[in-house]
């Protein structure tokens, strides 16, 4: 089933086309976006402009015209701060509605924050955490505690109307950059919870992202992903001043920046900063979901009638498993397998690894055959490209290159060659850790290799110096064994033990 959900915001308009998979899962078909800047079509007597209305309706049949093409079931289409305030908001509405059959809904401010909260509380890990949405015209901010919302606000300034209101020069100039931070405190200071909170910021929309592109594009990131990316408090007063020192002319040209959004970027990263600023944040953290993702974290939820996702890891796994077609069996016998091999290991003194490093094998285990969904030729490499931009949520992005590692892992060599390029990522005993991971994924994935569940049980016998792996295998599970057998040798190597491996099939032990 598809569904489409429609962000009418002050800066932009956006669609995005989800596909809603059998397990409550959600796959993204297609994601557009159209700035019309609505906010500057809002008149003196507070009404959208003719002209405002007719790029929106404009737009709003083009989404439409992509979403029949998809065949698109629901479409959800929401309203922010510039229609909330118009004066005019319900003629737009109905025009909206008469010329595309699409209906609006306009969402209060609380609703607005509380969405946001909904996408950041269900993808990034955190249980206390100040969430600031920087929008066209308004700004949303949540705090929770135990991934409970706690307070939730919208302050009527966003990037396009406080430059609009407060800032004329090019770069502003201090006077101006002053006025529009006493505006902003004055409305700050009605809420003092916002106040010396001492946690996490999480930033969204389009102004927290650009600062994290920035950010990412100076220190020559080596990922290209956005969510979950982490900054210093001091580093997100550090772009600003850089956007203040910079020409509207060289700006357009800043890596990071898009040119369509270079003219409001320093109101935006004002307020963000000064958000940043008042809670005494010991982190800023950007999440690439907002709003829209909030509207279906709403539906999965109630899906799956749970308030917040017990298990964000596993749901994204869920999400990836549908996304690329694997097969779910198969996944979870080699997670399992390779559970059981671990907590075993670790009980006889094997390793000293705990519950991170099993979560890294479990997720990498699940996700082992990502990269055959592309080719079933150079697969690992596949997989650890896939796993380092698939969506994930729950872990960092180190946490994310060792998953990718341990899943790809093939040979000593070829895994270190991987990971050359993310050594900012990494500690001096990770590639041990990976190699040795890595090694114990490969061997259980080698019997289940025909993917028929052949193997029934396994155990491990032993103590420090090594032991034997002990399974129980279908009487014609020979390829497997033959295959198993290899990697026992290659156990022993990574762990620097002697292990053996005994078969048991159907009471004929060899």
């Amino acid at each position: 089933m598809l569904k489409a959900v429609i962000d009418l915001g002050s800066n932009s308009v956006r669609l995005v086309v989800y596909q809603q998979g059998p397990h409550g899962t959600q796959k993204e078909v297609d994601n557009l976006k159209q700035v019309v800047r609505l906010s500057n079509h809002i008149n003196r007597e507070g009404r959208i402009s003719d002209e405002g209305i007719r790029i929106t309706v404009h737009v709003l049949r083009q989404f439409k015209q992509l979403c029949e093409a998809y065949e698109v079931e629901e479409v959800i289409c929401v309203a922010t701060q510039a229609v909330r305030i118009a004066k005019n908001r319900e003629e737009l509405v109905e025009r909206i509605y008469r010329e595309t059959g699409i209906p609006v809904r306009i969402l209060s401010g609380e609703e607005e924050a509380r969405y946001g909260y909904l996408a950041v509380v269900n993808t990034i890990p955190l249980e206390e955490a100040l969430t600031v949405d920087v929008g066209g015209g308004s700004t949303e901010i949540t705090y929770f505690k135990d991934r409970k919302v706690l307070e939730k606000i919208s302050i009527p300034y966003g990037g396009v109307n406080a430059t609009k209101e407060f800032l004329q020069g090019d770069p502003p100039t201090s006077k101006e950059m002053k006025r529009l931070e006493r505006t902003l405190l004055t409305e700050l200071e009605k809420y003092p919870w916002t106040a010396g909170r001492r946690c996490p910021v999480i930033g969204m929309g389009g102004a927290a992202r650009t600062i994290a592109k920035i950010h990412q594009a100076q220190r020559q990131y080596p990922l290209s992903i956005l969510h979950a990316y982490q900054m210093w408090p001091y580093e997100v007063t550090g772009i600003l001043e850089l956007l203040l020192s910079t020409p509207l002319t060289k700006r357009k040209e800043m890596g990071g920046l898009s040119a369509d959004r270079a003219d409001i970027i320093i109101a935006g990263a004002a307020i963000l900063d000064l958000v940043v600023r008042r809670a005494e944040a010991n982190q800023f953290i950007l999440s690439n979901k907002g709003l829209r993702d909030g509207i279906l974290m709403e539906e999965v939820l109630k899906a799956k009638n749970e308030e917040l996702l017990s298990d964000m890891l596993l749901h994204s796994i869920e999400n990836n498993l549908d996304h690329f077609h694997m097969n779910r069996a198969h996944a979870w016998r080699v997670a399992c397998f390779s559970e059981r091999l671990f907590t075993a290991m670790k009980e006889a003194g094997i390793h000293a690894f705990g519950k991170e490093e099993l979560k890294w094998l479990k997720t990498a285990a699940l996700l082992h055959d990502v990269g055959r969904s592309i080719s079933i030729y150079d697969a690992s490499k596949h997989t650890f490209y896939l796993l380092l931009h698939a969506p994930l949520y729950g872990v960092t992005h180190r946490e994310r290159v060792l998953i990718a590692a341990i899943a790809s892992y093939k040979s000593t060599k070829q895994v270190s060659t991987e990971l050359s390029r993310y050594e900012e990522f990494l500690h001096e005993e990770d590639l041990p850790l990976v190699i040795q991971l890595g090694v114990l994924l490969r061997f259980v994935r080698t019997l289940d290799r025909t993917e028929t569940g052949d193997i029934k049980e396994i155990e491990f016998i032993g103590g420090e110096k090594g032991g034997t792996i002990r399974v129980r295998a279908a009487e014609d599970s020979f390829l497997q064994m033959e295959l198993a057998s290899e990697w026992v040798k290659k156990l022993s190597k990574a762990y620097h033990r002697d292990f053996s491996l005994e078969v048991n099939r159907d009471g004929i032990r060899e």
